[in-house]
């Protein structure tokens, strides 16, 4: 066991709930403890054994059968299905899709696919069962997904396959798997305050959607991406429709409407993607045409320049242009025309 050692799971292991070396009654209890099933048995002697820790939304198993078993329970129903092979290897068919796990590789099984899995017999595994509900209401306030019926709610996730527990992201996954074995109680010992468990649990789900491929997060994050479309187009609306009024006084309303936006809108707009209100936008806008016009020398002046850009208060329009462009505009007009 390379991702977790025995003595992090000893609490766990000391919770066995059953032991066997029947083929018959092992497939009863794991019935019984997990999910009904249909299982076919392959090469070596049944040496079953099944721990288990139940908390409020999660459960820690630790479950071998010894023997190669072929797995089929159709589908899960209400729990998603974390497996985490402690030694051995075993393989997961589900979505059209097939994984080998082993340790540093395991498989989250999705609660509504069918799965079949199949245990070789040197196979062990820490599997972490959680709640369906409970890790739906988790995503549904980590990502605050709409569907197009205007609920909030999250319907079913799916995890990529494999899960892997060799990168970065993996290994914080099992340090905090390994810390909820740590949490569990011993014989004599006051268990947690269920609150701060429960706590704990969401957390861990929490980690779990968020650093793990998942169809939850892509929604989201397409939706993101589509805001971040749609924002921008606003944005090159309201700049194009400046743009092409630099000598007309405009007012605020003015672009707002233009852009089919409310005016809060369109300054959240400009503050997220300009870091500027759209007035100062504008204000630039007319100050770098004032300045590619006086720079043309084409004989206008710098009244008229100013004019044609929207400015009718000199004394503004230069100060403004000043900071801007570090001179006054009459320097710009006298400066050599650049070839």
């Amino acid at each position: 066991m390379d991702a977790w050692s025995s003595q992090q799971l000893s609490t766990l292991y000391g919770r066995e709930i059953f032991r066997s070396r029947e083929a018959d009654e092992t497939h009863a209890l794991v019935s019984h403890e997990l999910k009904a099933h249909r299982s076919t048995w392959g090469r070596g002697s049944v040496d079953a054994v099944f721990c288990r820790a139940e908390l409020s939304a999660l459960s820690l198993c630790i479950l071998r059968y010894g023997c190669d078993v072929d797995i089929e329970p159709d589908t899960l129903g209400n729990f998603v299905l974390v497996q985490m092979p402690l030694r051995g290897h075993a393989e997961v068919h589900t979505g059209g899709q097939s994984v080998l796990i082993h340790p540093g590789q395991g498989a989250v099984v999705s609660a509504h696919k069918p799965v079949r899995l199949r245990w070789h017999a040197d196979c062990e595994q820490l599997m972490l069962k959680i709640d369906l509900r409970r890790l739906q209401e988790v995503a549904r306030r980590t990502f605050a997904t709409r569907h197009a019926g205007g609920t909030g709610d999250i319907g079913e996730i799916d995890f990529e396959l494999p899960l892997r527990l060799d990168d970065a992201a993996g290994t914080q996954w099992c340090r905090m798997v390994a810390g909820l074995a740590s949490l569990l109680p011993s014989d004599g010992h006051e268990p947690y305050d269920p609150r701060w468990l429960a706590h704990y649990e969401d957390n861990l789900m929490l980690y779990l959607l968020c650093h793990r491929p998942n169809s939850v997060r892509q929604q989201h994050d397409a939706m993101r991406l589509g805001s971040e479309a749609a924002g921008m187009r606003q944005l090159r609306r309201a700049e194009e429709f400046m743009r092409g009024r630099l000598d007309t006084p405009l007012s605020l309303e003015d672009v707002a409407e233009a852009t089919g936006v409310s005016r809060r809108a369109l300054g959240l707009l400009f503050r997220r993607y300009r870091d500027l209100s759209p007035m100062e936008v504008l204000r630039n806008m007319r100050l770098d045409a004032a300045h590619a016009q006086l720079a043309r020398h084409d004989g206008a002046s710098v009244t008229e320049v100013a004019f044609n850009c929207g400015f009718s208060h000199l004394s503004r329009f230069s100060a403004c242009y000043r900071e801007r462009f570090g001179q006054l505009p009459r320097e710009t007009s006298r400066e050599p025309a650049r070839h």
